[in-house]
């Protein structure tokens, strides 16, 4: 199941949920299928069937989804591009989510 959530002030999310033990589990030919994105299939109890008006051991999938705002989103991308920068032993600063060369 693919989902897409859109929120100003968020970044965008784009993933998909897995069914555990289902044929199309492993087959995710872009990603790959992560442990975190699998779930399993429980059951409505009273009062969840109560509030939805569905019928009481209906399939019931819950997950929690987090969206990362706009702001965390730009400072988790500008540290770990320095980080992979830093890696390949250039000096670099982030200058709007550009690697800027550090001059000395």
């Amino acid at each position: 199941m693919h989902f897409m959530f859109e929120k100003e002030g968020y970044d965008h999310l784009i993933t998909a949920l897995y069914l555990r033990n289902d044929p199309y589990e492993t087959s995710d030919a872009v990603f790959g299928v992560k442990d975190s994105l699998t779930v399993d299939i429980g059951k409505a109890g009273p009062e969840i069937a109560k509030k939805y008006g569905v019928p009481e051991g209906h399939a019931l999938l819950t997950y929690d989804f987090v969206l990362v705002s706009d702001a965390e989103t730009s400072e988790l991308r500008a540290h770990n591009s320095k980080v992979a920068l830093d890696k390949l032993g250039r000096k670099v600063k982030i200058v709007n989510g550009l690697p800027i060369p550090e001059l000395d």
